[in-house]
């Protein structure tokens, strides 16, 4: 027996009712390329097609060992045509990344600057580090830009000095990226096109020492001290594992408790702060006796803060406590975590 699949069997009856073949509709598309229906009128199943999540640029590797990872780089797309006027007319988010970690820029209308002492100064580290400019919605690119760095403090001889220029709209990118300034005090400041973004100017303060960068060309910036204060008295915490800006690594094992920084309180409260000063969004803070194991931990306070924190207090109970603070830092610069001993008497 000769099967008749049931498209082409729809479709001869259809020719024989009528005697002839009506001309066949052409089927409107879907966004992704594939037709909704048939010609014959009977649905076709479609498909969506999802595109892969990008990478994360801020997201830290896990600790597992002591590595150095270079900045991320991210190469230009292949040249397309441009897109035509904006027609989304909002202003982009666009990031400034280096060992500072990831700062969005101060916008203004286009060919204003900034009031730089409004500008939080961001520490370069080193002279001639790698730096990038990025935007948040990766979904936009740059059709052009002039990326230039002004003297806040005039050495000699200086004047603005133009780090980059980009191409016209033929080619697309959604990431710049720079050679930071010798040793000073600098304001960035970008000029460009976006698609879908309305025009904008962004800003960003620098602050560059007389610190030349490492032969490799790999930069490792050491974390800050998590410093304890209670009443006058302060002690730093010792540092365990994580990531800090372009660095992971991995304690091993626990210092004995007997060697670890050590601070007494009659209060119970302690204070934690950064030795730089610097804001931190977020923190966890646990325990365990002393004389007990780990298993016994409990926790003592944690708490965020979206627009970060210079310092927090935390009440622990009478004891001798092997203390872990867990610790995320501003500005994507990552997570790390810090021991020492709290005897509450």
């Amino acid at each position: 027996m000769r099967i008749i699949p049931l498209l082409s069997l729809v479709s001869l009856l259809g020719a024989g009712c009528s005697g002839t073949v009506a001309p066949t509709a052409i089927p409107s598309h879907s966004p992704t390329g594939i037709p909704s229906h048939s010609p014959t009128g009977i649905p076709v199943p479609t498909a969506t097609i999802t595109a892969p999540e990008p990478p994360d640029p801020t997201a830290m590797p896990s600790a597992t060992a002591t590595t150095s990872v270079a900045p991320p780089t991210s190469p230009p797309r292949s040249p397309s045509a441009s897109p035509g006027p904006s027609t989304r007319g909002e202003i982009a988010e666009v990031y400034l990344q280096g060992p500072f970690g990831s700062l969005d820029g101060e916008d203004s209308p286009p060919g204003e600057s900034a009031e730089p002492a409004e500008l939080r100064p961001l520490d370069q580290y080193a002279q001639g580090a790698n730096l990038s400019i990025g935007l948040r919605d990766v979904q936009l690119d740059f059709l052009d830009w002039t990326v230039s760095l002004s003297p806040l403090r005039e050495p000699a001889g200086g004047g603005t000095i133009v780090l980059s220029e980009g191409p016209g709209p033929e080619d697309r990118t959604d990431y710049i990226d720079l050679v930071g300034p010798e040793a000073g005090e600098w304001l960035l400041h970008l000029e460009a096109r976006i698609v879908d973004s309305a025009a904008a100017s962004y800003h960003w303060r620098l602050l560059v020492p007389e610190r030349d960068m490492p032969l490799s060309g790999e930069l490792e910036v050491p974390p800050p001290e998590l410093l304890i204060d209670v009443g006058r008295r302060s002690v730093p915490a010792e540092m365990g594992g994580g990531c800090y800006v372009y660095s992971c690594g991995d304690i091993g094992g626990l210092t004995p408790a007997d060697r670890l920084p050590r601070i007494r309180t009659d209060q119970g409260v302690i204070v934690m702060r950064l030795s730089d000063r610097s804001p931190f969004l977020g923190w966890h803070v646990t325990g365990w006796p002393v004389d007990g194991s780990r298993h016994e931990s409990r926790s003592f306070g944690r708490g965020k803060a979206a627009e970060g924190t210079l310092e927090e207090r935390v009440s622990l109970p009478p004891g001798d406590w092997y203390t872990k603070i867990d610790l995320k830092f501003d500005l994507e610069r990552g997570d790390l975590n810090y021991f020492l001993r709290v005897t509450v008497d």
